[in-house]
């Protein structure tokens, strides 16, 4: 029996973290815990089956001074929406020595759990949630991927009266032989999904199936086939169990814990309660339970889930709740979501950052795809809460600002493909996704918002922000600047640079020690190492970089300097951190300045140092101040310019080309309306465009078949082994024409005021402007005469930094890449007698990094 000391308060999460616990000789996982739906007093017992155990593991006492254990039995499975009004109504406030025992029982009966303090105010606020979860469910799982209402009929008649589909429709290959990602067998559940969602009735063009008999007994038969082969096994949760164990389970736990719960929860919340057996409650209870058992205790051998599995799971974790009536799971679950939408200060934290990136995997920027699956969790949760107790807006303001502060940053990074007018997220938003196609509608497909949405939420909070994104998303454009956003962001938590322009979106990725490279898992993205080696994206009318991963050379990513191909390329050497810090940039808002110094982290071959400074009227300019390679002649170092779709002539020095080439004196290079000018001949320009054969399968597990695609690239040499052509500089004009480009080329006065070891600065003379990037820790000084004075203009800083400086404005703009220094001090000298000083205090913790504008 179990023990309860006298004056014991025994909380749910206090009760299961010492039974999870090594205390008593082995760990009892969370999800296996199984409780009666009796209603409990301190005087009453509780119920307690831990059936996979035996009773010798608890034959001696626990360490605590307020719980021992004698013995258990085993027992059938009990409803999980007993277990945290149970426990949690458990307080034993005894006067006396005697302590107060909890004994073992049989578990009563799986049927729906109705809280005897559930007020009338509770009750209809779960029936509210309910009634618009349910709504949103059908509009969400009818998707044109799994099917159409005209399959319908279809999959009725294909069903197997043991409730499979052929193999030829569904591959049901389980366990250890199964594909890892996107688990085929999930189209099994997505079908029944859909299916359900006709059933209830909702679905345009599904009239006739509303309450159909025929339709409601195959959906019955397809979920008494899952349950009734669902693992008993309970390490396959996690994918941990032997390949010869029986049951429908994948070695990728996300498949077992959310993937398969989430559309369980979902099919058994259209059919409702009194449609399902008790077998099929049961199993929808248990299915759903496990998964919810994680907020509390984490995933085993996982630790706590965070970021957006977080919110995956207390969605599933409320669809159980609704389902059985529960207000303490609704609430547990909706108190998670609360808890973890809120702005995470710590490097490389997953969630929310300060400056609007989103954070997965400990290091990886992930608005795109994990962050995606993030927000539309909490538009269709705090839509079906709106008004409600449950709500953000009563139980917690943070989270409305947190979430504000996420769509803030992720209007930046989306771009319009005027030709399909479908939005999607940038590239380096992404991460791994980059290895599907649009036509496998995963994140790469389109942005996966349903942008009414929020504006509904934004609606419902009385949020100006959110109805503004979704008036900025809802808009047409000419060009990818969806929104027509204009200006410049840093997002400092990340190392990720965005500047939008008229016609244009260009984007800038960098790693530092602070955040990691890439990823590579279930065979997605094997040659992705350099995707965040400051890969450059400009995107004019969206189509640039469309489904051209499979043909792409990994070697050319579009922006990155590098030694060709000396880094070798695979699945299990694709993610690094960067050795090093000074990595960042420094932005006003309207233009900014990026920087990285780089070694490559698996090699240790290449070093560099570069800046990208993003100017006013659209004009970028780029410096390589420094390099070295230990790389032998046969891996150049080059500097790509671009990778991308060819769309129309290629120009030189205003001649079109028949073909590629190498260009030794080359001054520009013109393509797709962008235009490139060259500081110097030092650094070779070399061309190549045509036909370039798609092989999506050996990027990942896109289902896009074979084919070609015709690519531009383009790149300049700095030479191979340690005889390097540098410092280097370009500067590129993003969405000009060829007119455009030589008027708007010619016309541009920029002044490089520096690029060495020591510092790089350019003058941009038209608009008064300097930009400095002080690459040594100790600082250092530069020198150029502004357009608006006669003499010259000294700015010297004590430390490593980034300085914009407007003239005209005797302003200063000032961040520290390196992300450790609590002051710069600057001083601005005009001559020998007009000197200026200024201390310039820089943020820290979560805000390190972010930008700080100064008058002097």
């Amino acid at each position: 029996m179990l023990a309860l000391a006298p004056c014991a308060l025994l909380s749910f999460a206090t009760f299961l973290s010492y039974l999870t616990s090594s205390a008593h000789g082995a760990p009892i996982p969370y999800q296996f815990l199984q409780f009666n739906a009796s209603e409990l007093s301190p005087s009453t017992s509780l119920s307690v089956s831990l059936p996979f155990l035996s009773d010798s593991l608890f034959s001696t006492s626990l360490a605590l001074p307020t719980i021992s254990v004698a013995s258990t039995t085993a027992s059938s499975s009990a409803a999980f929406s007993a277990v945290t009004s149970a426990v949690q109504s458990l307080a034993v406030t005894s006067s006396t020595s005697s302590a107060t025992s909890v004994t073992t029982s049989a578990v009563t009966s799986a049927a729906p759990a109705v809280l005897a303090d559930t007020s009338d105010s509770t009750q209809s606020d779960i029936n509210t949630i309910r009634q618009r979860r349910i709504a949103i469910i059908l509009q969400d799982v009818i998707d044109p991927l799994v099917g159409t209402v005209s399959n319908i009929s279809d999959w009725v008649s294909t069903l197997g009266g043991d409730g499979k589909w052929p193999s030829s429709e569904v591959d049901y290959t389980t366990g250890c032989g199964s594909q890892k990602a996107n688990w085929p067998a999930e189209l099994h559940w997505k079908r029944l999904a859909f299916m359900a969602a006709a059933w209830h009735g909702g679905v345009e063009g599904a009239d006739a199936f509303v309450n159909n008999s025929s339709l409601s007994d195959a959906i019955s038969r397809g979920m008494d086939f899952w349950f009734g082969n669902d693992f008993t096994d309970h390490s396959c949760l996690v994918g941990q169990c032997k390949c010869d164990v029986a049951g429908l389970w994948n070695t990728n736990w996300f498949s077992n814990l959310i993937g398969i719960p989430s559309l369980v929860g979902e099919t058994c919340l259209l059919l409702g309660t009194d449609k399902l057996s008790q077998s099929q409650l049961d199993g929808c209870k248990s299915m759903t339970s496990r998964t919810a058992a994680t907020l509390v205790n984490g995933v085993q051998g996982m630790g706590q889930l965070t970021g957006a599995n977080t919110l995956d799971v207390a969605k599933i974790t409320i669809d159980g709740g609704l389902l059985t009536n529960d207000a303490s799971q609704i609430a547990e679950g909706y108190k998670h979501v609360h808890s973890e939408v809120v702005i995470r200060d710590a490097v490389k934290s997953d969630g929310i950052r300060p400056d609007g990136s989103f954070g997965q995997h400990a290091g990886l920027m992930y608005n795109g795809n994990y962050g995606k699956d993030y927000a539309n969790d909490v538009l269709t949760l705090e839509i079906a809460a709106g008004g409600t107790q449950f709500s953000a807006q009563k139980a917690s303001p943070d989270s409305q600002a947190a979430y504000e502060t996420l769509w803030e940053g992720d209007l930046w990074m989306i771009y319009r493909n005027i030709n399909t007018s479908v939005l999607h997220w940038d590239f380096s938003a992404l991460n791994r996704m980059i290895s599907f196609a649009v036509s496998d509608d995963q994140a790469s497909g389109s942005i996966h918002v349903n942008v009414s949405r929020i504006q509904q939420l934004g609606d419902e909070w009385n949020s100006d922000t959110l109805k503004s994104v979704a008036e900025s998303l809802s808009n047409s454009s000419d060009s990818a600047n969806s929104g027509d956003l204009a200006g410049n962001r840093m997002f400092y938590a990340n190392d990720y640079m965005v500047q939008r322009g008229s016609g244009y979106v260009s984007t800038l990725k960098m790693y530092s020690s602070r955040t990691l490279s890439t990823e590579c898992i279930n065979s997605q993205n094997p040659y992705g190492f350099h995707l965040s080696d400051g890969t450059l994206y400009t995107y004019i009318d969206g189509t640039q970089y469309e489904d051209i991963a499979g043909a792409w050379d990994w070697n050319l990513i579009p922006g990155t300097t590098t030694d060709y191909a000396a880094t070798k390329l695979s699945c299990t050497d694709s993610q690094f951190s960067s050795p090093e810090d000074f990595v960042g940039g420094v932005s006003d808002g309207k233009i900014g300045a990026a920087v990285m110094r780089y070694k490559n982290p698996s090699t240790g071959s290449l070093s560099f140092q570069k800046a990208w400074f993003f100017l006013d009227n659209d004009v970028q300019h780029v410096m390589i101040s420094q390099a070295s390679s230990k790389s032998s002649s046969k891996n150049p170092v080059i500097s790509v310019l671009d990778q991308k779709r060819l769309n129309g002539p290629v120009y030189v020095d205003g001649k079109q080309l028949e073909k590629g080439g190498n260009f030794s004196q080359a001054t520009s290079l013109w393509h797709d309306n962008v235009g490139y000018t060259f500081e110097t001949q030092d650094a070779p320009l070399s061309v190549d465009f045509g036909a370039r054969e798609s092989d999506w399968s050996t990027i990942g597990i896109s289902e896009e078949p074979k084919g070609s695609v015709d690519l531009f690239s383009a790149w300049i040499s700095h030479g191979g082994g340690s005889d390097l052509t540098v410092p280097a500089a370009y500067t590129a004009y993003p969405a000009v024409s060829l007119d455009e480009f030589q008027q708007k080329s010619q016309a541009t006065q920029l002044t490089t005021i520096q690029n060495d070891d020591d510092v790089s600065a350019v003058y941009d003379e038209t608009h008064n402007t300097a930009m400095f990037v002080f690459w040594k820790a100790e600082g250092g000084s530069a020198m150029f005469t502004p357009a608006s004075q006669d003499g010259f203009l000294i700015m010297e800083a004590s430390a490593n930094a980034v300085v914009i400086y407007d003239v005209g404005d005797n302003s200063v703009t000032v961040s520290d890449p390196s992300q450790s220094l609590k002051s710069v001090h600057l001083t601005i000298s005009r001559g020998v007698m007009d000197i200026q000083a200024v201390d310039v205090e820089l943020p820290s913790g979560g805000e390190a990094g972010k930008s700080v504008t100064q008058k002097l």
